[in-house]
C-alpha cells in the first residue's frame, strides 16, 4: 500500500497534471490515490443539496451497485454531506472531524452502505470547487480506524487540493467559453491557455497556437534566436530551472504571477511531465509551461454591458472578469498591484451595482 507522505503526494500531483495535460487519465489518479489507505476507494463526486442525488463521474473500489444504491438513496441520508458544506475549501478532513464516531456508526447511511455495502469504516476528503448549494470533492472511503494514518491523509488531500481546483479551473473553462468546438481540439488552447514544453537544456520542444499569439503579443517570456526560454521573473526562472534537471525527479508545480512589459498581468504554472522512465533517459524531462492572462475571456461586449447597464468602473471590470476566469481575490489583488482589502472594497462595491450577494451569483450573471 502507498502510504500517505512526501514521495506518495508528488506522484499523486504528477498525475493530476497529467490527467489535465491528456498524458495520463483521472482513473490513473483515482487508482493511486485509493492506494493510500487501507481497502481504499476513492470517489469525485458532486452533489447539489437542493436535491437528494449525487453525482458520482469517476471511482476507484467502488462497484457498479455500490454507486448505484448511494446514488438513488444513500447520498440522501449521508450524514457528512450537509456538514461538509461548513468545512473550508481545500481543507483535507476525516469523517470524524465533522461527524462524531458514536453519532455516525447510529445512521442508516453508517450500517446499510459504508459498513456492509463496502466494508469501510470512515473516510477522508477535500471539497474542491463549492458554491452556495453545490460542492465537487474528492473523498476515499477506508477500513482504516488509526486515526494518526488518516489524519496524514487528511494533510495530504489539503496539499492536492490546489492543484486539483487549478485542473478542474481548466475543465471548467472548457465548458464555458468554448461550446461547440470540434472533437480533438487541444483543449489548452480552446480556453485561451498558451503552453510550451520544453526540454531539459529549456529549449522549445512544442508549443500551441495560443501560446505563439501570446509570444508574439509581449507575454511575460523571452525565447532566444536558438529557442531558449527565459522567464523574466526571478522565482519562476529558478523553478524552470529546477524542474527541467534530469537528475530531479521531485520538484513541484509551481504558480506565479507575472506582468509583461506592458504591464499586464499573467499566471504562469510550471509542471514536470511524468513520461516512462525509459523515454526520459533517452529524452530528457519535459516541463510544460502554462501562460494565462490574469483576466477573464468574456467577450469584450460583455465588458462593456457591464459598464453601461451596471455602471462599473474600468477597475470594477478587472476584478469581475478575473473572477470569471477562476482567480483568487489574493491572485487580483497581485495582478493588480493593489492590496486584498482593496480588492475586498471594489469586490463589494460590484455586488452594490450588479444587485448579487456572493462570487457564485457574479459569476452567473456574467455568463449569461
Amino acid at each position: 500500500m502507498l502510504q500517505p507522505g512526501h514521495s506518495g503526494t508528488e506522484e499523486l500531483t504528477d498525475l493530476i497534471y497529467g490527467a489535465a495535460f491528456g498524458e495520463c487519465s483521472w482513473q490513473d489518479f483515482l487508482d493511486r490515490l485509493a492506494n493510500t489507505l487501507p481497502n481504499g476507494r476513492s470517489a469525485l463526486h458532486y452533489h447539489d443539496l437542493a436535491t437528494p442525488r449525487s453525482y458520482v463521474p469517476s471511482v476507484s473500489g467502488f462497484d457498479a451497485e455500490d454507486i448505484e444504491q448511494f446514488n438513488q438513496h444513500f447520498a440522501a441520508v449521508n450524514p457528512w454531506i450537509p456538514k461538509a458544506m461548513l468545512v473550508p475549501t481545500g481543507q483535507g478532513i476525516c469523517g470524524e472531524q465533522i461527524v462524531a464516531r458514536g453519532e455516525l456508526i447510529k445512521s442508516e447511511f453508517y450500517n446499510d452502505w459504508l459498513k456492509r455495502q463496502t466494508g469501510c469504516e470512515t473516510s477522508v476528503g477535500v471539497t474542491i470547487i463549492r458554491s452556495a448549494t453545490r460542492t465537487f470533492m474528492l473523498s476515499t472511503c477506508t477500513s482504516s480506524t488509526d486515526a494518526d494514518l488518516n489524519q496524514r491523509a487528511a494533510e495530504q488531500y489539503t496539499y492536492l487540493a490546489p492543484h486539483l481546483k487549478r485542473a478542474f479551473d481548466l475543465l471548467r473553462k472548457r465548458d464555458m467559453f468554448a461550446p461547440g468546438h470540434g472533437e480533438g481540439r487541444d483543449l489548452l488552447d480552446s480556453v485561451g491557455v498558451g503552453v510550451i514544453y520544453v526540454t531539459e537544456n529549456l529549449r522549445i520542444r512544442s508549443m500551441n497556437a495560443c501560446a505563439e499569439r501570446m509570444i508574439s503579443n509581449n507575454a511575460p517570456l523571452r525565447i532566444s534566436p536558438g529557442g531558449r526560454v527565459t522567464l523574466p521573473s526571478t522565482g519562476s526562472a529558478a523553478a524552470l530551472e529546477l524542474l527541467s534537471l534530469r537528475i530531479n525527479t521531485h520538484a513541484e508545480p509551481h504558480v506565479s504571477l507575472v506582468r509583461a512589459t506592458d504591464g499586464a498581468a499573467y499566471r504562469v504554472t510550471l509542471v514536470r511531465l511524468r513520461s516512462d522512465v525509459f523515454v526520459e533517459l533517452l529524452n530528457g524531462p519535459t516541463v510544460a509551461i502554462l501562460i494565462e492572462p490574469a483576466t477573464s475571456l468574456l467577450p469584450e461586449e460583455r465588458r462593456e454591458h457591464l459598464k453601461d447597464i451596471h455602471g462599473l468602473t474600468p477597475a470594477e471590470v478587472r476584478i469581475a472578469s478575473g473572477l470569471a476566469a477562476g482567480l483568487s481575490l489574493r491572485e487580483m489583488a497581485q495582478a493588480n498591484g493593489v492590496s486584498y482589502e482593496t480588492i475586498r472594497t471594489q469586490l463589494k462595491s460590484i455586488y452594490t451595482k450588479t444587485e448579487v450577494n456572493s462570487q457564485a451569483a457574479l459569476v452567473s450573471l456574467l455568463m449569461r
